[in-house]
């Protein structure tokens, strides 16, 4: 089969070629071109040493952060691309990342280190596709599955078994049933992860296709584990998990779908810690989403005059109290009391009515 593949990736692979080494575009591009979807970037894989590769490429501008990982990242006309030495990666101790890293010149022993097989496939015009681990195959069938023994891969980084709850959600992929039951049985080892880690991922979730896959994350006690919830009831997560179909209906804002995520957990009196609060997000998403969940909580919509607006949007500001009433129209659909605060706001605004001091036409010279 052949791939396309730009014109900037294809010269570095040949220049990589004509030095006598191999080179590969790897991983989640590869499983992207597969699918028929743009790929944000392209991963190149290689036989040749950081070493190597800094000399093949001594014209061009090389940033050197990832070569004791075995990464050059060469910039080619403002883009980068990073070239990746195969690795044979050691054990892994603390369930984060190998003790070492040894370069090969085996292709096969750089696949095999891979999570997923989905993202374990390596392409060139040259060799074509190869496929050691039936990426092609599961991708067919819409499954996440890892690249060899779950458990195995699982122990080797924790933060895999999220990972496969983000493609699933991704994708609109099923985690195998092997894949998931290791999930299950090896859900403790998320407390080696750094939040950070965990955030980025959880991000990812929130804002796929399907981010009622987060369910998995309760199911599978991954949270427990993260001290962020113990809910065991499955009656209530049955019911949270239909719910959180809602979070398609916002625009893909974090945000906002952290703001509904939060709120359904409260609606449904689901045993979990605030997700914004709990996870590693700025200061301002903290502030926002506090201010709106405890506007949607704590504030009677029958009661909402004219004047109770003005306050709000005071104290919030226009921006956020769109996005709060965004949330309120998911949540309460056509309810009357939210088509007469639209109105009201519509009215304030177009009336260009003051409820900020620097709203007003006159200051403290016109008093004086």
């Amino acid at each position: 089969m052949k791939i396309y593949l730009p014109e900037k990736v294809k010269y570095i692979i040949n220049k990589i070629y004509e030095n006598n080494y191999e080179a590969y575009i790897v991983g989640g591009c590869v499983r992207d071109v597969l699918l028929g979807l743009e790929p944000n970037d392209y991963d190149i894989t290689t036989s040749a040493t950081p070493k190597v590769i800094l000399d093949i490429f001594k014209d061009f501008k090389c940033i050197k952060t990832g070569i004791v990982h075995g990464t050059v990242s060469v910039i080619i006309d403002g883009d980068i691309y990073e070239i990746t030495t195969y690795r044979i990666e050691g054990e892994y101790k603390d369930h984060r990342r190998p003790d070492v890293v040894d370069f090969t010149n085996k292709l096969e022993e750089d696949l095999k280190r891979r999570d997923f097989t989905i993202n374990a496939m390596a392409y060139n015009e040259k060799v074509g596709l190869v496929d050691l681990f039936k990426g092609r195959e599961d991708l067919n069938k819409k499954l996440i599955k890892t690249v060899g023994n779950p458990y195995d891969r699982f122990n080797e980084d924790g933060l895999r078994m999220i990972r496969a709850i983000r493609f699933s959600s991704k994708l609109d992929f099923t985690i195998e049933k092997e894949t998931l039951l290791a999930i299950y049985d090896n859900a403790k080892i998320i407390k080696n992860i750094s939040l950070e880690r965990i955030t980025d991922e959880f991000s990812k979730i929130i804002l796929s296709k399907n981010p009622e896959n987060l369910i998995n994350l309760f199911k599978t006690k991954l949270l427990e584990y993260l001290n962020m919830s113990k809910e065991d009831d499955e009656r209530k997560l049955d019911k949270l998990y239909y719910n959180l179909k809602l979070l398609n209906k916002v625009e893909k804002d974090l945000l906002k779908r952290l703001v509904l995520l939060d709120y359904l957990i409260y609606e449904f009196d689901i045993k979990c810690e605030s997700f914004y609060e709990k996870l590693i997000y700025s200061k301002k998403i903290k502030k926002d989403c506090n201010m709106i969940l405890s506007s949607l909580k704590d504030i009677d919509m029958k009661n909402l005059d004219k004047f109770s607006i003005k306050i709000m949007l005071n104290k919030m500001g226009k921006n956020l109290f769109e996005e709060y009433l965004d949330i309120a129209k998911i949540i309460y659909g056509n309810d009357k009391n939210i088509k007469n605060i639209v109105d009201i706001y519509k009215e304030i605004e177009d009336n260009k009515e003051c409820y900020t001091i620097k709203n007003l036409k006159i200051n403290g010279n016109d008093i004086l």
